[in-house]
């Protein structure tokens, strides 16, 4: 079996010990990324680039009281660490004081996170060449014209502080993604992959059904409002990945978000959502797996945030926790919402009117008060009614609270994770389901 990618976690080790004997500082935390990335992309039926690149880079902060600042480095020498060591001490000496600053962990117990596959850290660019021949191959044979990413990661991390605290992380993660277009741009076609494992990539699925919505979806009028709708899993993915940094103590007790209680302090233990609704995070899910430390050497473990709908824990800093003596509760690195059994086939049988949305895009926020977001549907919007899919129909600009949509759920499906990221690079691990809801407000028409 090939080395893994990156320097060896004892070399990383050496590395961030040399950082911290030279530091001068209060304190000092040394974070190092080490790996390798490589990169395919498809444009017009053919690869037009291919390639990848190791690296290694350091980022130290220094801390004098409450003045804290970083600075990063790629240079491994003693001169060039002393050097970046140097300047993060002096730009911290004159930046001002961080007043929530606390000082840095020393030696934590991680659980240990099996995340480095093989399958993709071997992942040679021959192997993603016939991955995308599959597709070039598929919209050839349809007369259609593919373009496509695929982003491949393998590498560690790792985390060091001059309390005392170390450890690191090994990790694969590989993204996939592919749009299909008519020759006249008219109609167009989405599919894409998101895991850990290459193995779990796939791309003859991926192929075929970004080629067939892009055959199926040619755009007909249709009037704005609210429908129910069906959410593929990505569409649903999209909108839980802005939705996990929702969950937030310090704004909720600040009277700034949704979980905020109108006589103070928050809704955890409250009903919010139905009862279909459960999501956690869990730094060992399968294919899913992160880090098992956060940016400042916290441990994580899997931690719910709502049970059946129910409000159970919001995420609290070192800081917050501190000024309202409770435990810390560091937020997620990876969020999943329980699955169903309700098949894709089976929402839409039982839908008199509804609409299907594949994905969305360039999706914003709107008012944290109710987490509420706008945002576009894409490349595959179609008509359900009477229980089968009518027409491909125009797509929309929508604007949804999400607490809304969760409240309405009707339906869902098995959960799947999912490429939630719009510039189609790996992104946060997200496991989600498909989801039928009631009300959801496709406001007006987009032409785009």
């Amino acid at each position: 079996m090939a080395e893994a990618k990156g320097l060896p976690a004892d070399e990383l080790r050496a590395i961030s010990d040399r950082v911290l004997q030279f530091s001068e500082a209060d304190h000092c935390r040394v974070r190092i990324n080490s790996g390798w990335r490589g990169y395919t992309r498809v444009a017009t039926n053919r690869i037009t680039s291919a390639g990848g690149s190791d690296s290694t880079s350091v980022n130290i902060t220094s801390i004098f009281g409450k003045r804290v600042a970083s600075v990063g480095t790629n240079r491994l020498d003693d001169s060039d660490l002393l050097n970046a060591v140097r300047r993060s001490e002096q730009m911290a000496r004159l930046v001002p004081e961080n007043p929530e600053y606390l000082p840095e962990l020393g030696p934590q117990r991680y659980q240990s996170n099996a995340a480095y596959y093989p399958e993709t850290g071997e992942l040679e660019p021959a192997t993603r060449a016939e991955a995308a021949a599959i597709a070039i191959d598929r919209a050839n044979t349809a007369g259609q014209i593919v373009s496509s990413y695929m982003d491949v990661r393998a590498g560690i991390s790792s985390i060091g502080t001059s309390n005392g605290l170390f450890g690191s992380h090994s990790s694969t993660a590989v993204a996939y993604t592919l749009t299909s277009r008519s020759p006249d741009g008219l109609q167009s076609g989405w599919a894409g992959d998101e895991a850990n494992n290459w193995n779990n990539i796939e791309s003859q699925r991926i192929a075929d059904d970004a080629v067939r919505k892009c055959r199926d979806w040619r755009k007909t009028p249709l009037d704005p409002g609210e429908y129910t709708v069906i959410l593929e899993p990505t569409a649903m993915g999209m909108l839980m990945l802005r939705m996990m940094n929702s969950f937030n103590r310090r704004t909720a007790d600040e009277g700034r978000s949704y979980f905020s209680n109108p006589n103070g302090g928050n809704r955890i233990g409250e009903q919010l959502f139905d009862e279909r609704v459960s999501f956690w995070s869990d730094p060992a899910f399968v294919d899913s797996e992160t880090a098992p430390f956060n940016s400042v050497g916290q441990p994580l473990s899997r931690q719910s945030w709502v049970e059946n709908g129910r409000l159970v824990n919001l995420a609290c800093s070192r800081f917050w926790a501190q000024r309202l003596g409770v435990e810390a509760l560091p937020g997620p690195s990876n969020f999943i919402m329980q699955g169903g059994d309700n098949s894709l086939e089976e929402m839409i049988a039982s839908t008199k009117k509804g609409v299907l949305l594949t994905r969305f895009w360039y999706i914003r926020g709107l008012n944290p008060r109710i987490i509420s977001y706008t945002g576009l549907s894409r490349d595959g919007t179609f008509l359900i009614e009477d229980g089968k899919i009518a027409r491909p129909v125009t797509n929309f600009r929508f604007n949804q609270s999400l607490v809304s949509m969760l409240e309405n759920v009707e339906m869902v499906g098995p959960a799947v994770r999912v490429a939630a990221s719009e510039n189609s690079s790996v992104n946060t691990a997200i496991v989600v389901p498909p989801v039928k809801a009631s009300g959801f407000n496709l406001s007006s028409v987009s032409d785009a």
